[in-house]
């Protein structure tokens, strides 16, 4: 299988169906975080450096375990791959890979993580760098970056063999908008009905819509809404501490056993796989 990679750091915009006082607040916090991560993506760089080993990141980790099951025919293209991490597990398995990926950071991080990955640098609207078509394109917390993302997934099935599939993995529910999709550079955060009706109305069958990461739906309401504070990731952070290493684990096989094989009902991540039609 062929692997590609495009990555896709974005402007930063917030389309809130509330009040629209608090609207232009959060659009004005937005622009002043804007400069001091779109040239160089340094928060997520920052927070990709963080993490340390890639099994110890147990939410990345199993999501792209997940991901990984869904891909079909012989090659993928990832659009945003970040620090290559998908990339990564992708190549280990035999397949050449390619990366494109706007942030010289990341691009550099990936392959110290990764030696040997072939990572390019540019966004991801630049779906005319790659010059043949694939069977799957994945979109893992990268759409969500994207101003217009009706026109980003036209691009994307054009990109896509007949019957290719696309994999897309976006943070959901747009009232949990906070802190930390501001300084992650996200437009918005969806609805189901939201992703689904763009997908269709680009020409997509969907296949399957599930959500993801039940456990942070709590935490993350009482960081983001009522702490006002962005929600921390320590516990996904590689550690030598016996409490923290503990907790890692037990958060790993609940990923592994529960999240990865039961669909929930709802979850701080929204999955949606998609195919083109057929000849």
């Amino acid at each position: 299988m062929e692997v590609l990679c495009l990555g896709g750091l974005e402007r930063l915009q917030y389309f809130s169906f509330q009040n629209p006082l608090k609207s232009n607040n959060i659009l004005n916090m937005a622009a002043k975080t804007t400069a001091s991560f779109t040239t160089s993506g340094d928060y997520l760089f920052q927070s990709y450096k963080k993490l340390g080993r890639q099994d110890a990141d147990f939410r990345n980790f199993n999501l792209n375990t997940l991901i990984l099951k869904f891909l079909k025919g012989s090659s993928l293209l990832d659009i945003g791959c970040g620090a290559g991490r998908l990339l990564a597990r992708a190549s280990a398995r035999g397949m050449k890979s390619i990366g494109l990926e706007p942030n010289e950071d990341l691009v550099k991080l990936a392959k110290e993580l990764a030696p040997g990955l072939f990572i390019l640098k540019g966004s991801a609207e630049e779906l005319e760098k790659v010059k043949e078509k694939v069977d799957n394109i994945s979109l893992i917390d990268v759409l969500e970056h994207i101003q217009d993302d009706r026109a980003q997934l036209g691009r994307i099935y054009a990109q896509l063999n007949p019957s290719g599939r696309i994999i897309v993995v976006v943070p959901c529910y747009p009232y949990l908008y906070g802190k930390r999709d501001v300084n992650s550079g996200h437009y918005r955060r969806y609805t189901k009905r939201e992703l689904i009706q763009k997908l269709r109305r680009s020409g997509f069958i969907i296949k399957k819509a599930r959500y993801w990461n039940m456990l942070a739906v709590i935490p993350y309401i009482i960081s983001e809404k009522i702490l006002r504070k962005p929600l921390q990731t320590a516990l996904r952070e590689e550690s030598s501490g016996r409490v923290k290493s503990f907790l890692n684990r037990l958060l790993n096989l609940w990923f592994k056993d529960i999240e990865n094989n039961l669909n929930l009902g709802f979850g701080l991540s929204l999955i949606i796989i998609a195919e083109k039609p057929g000849k």
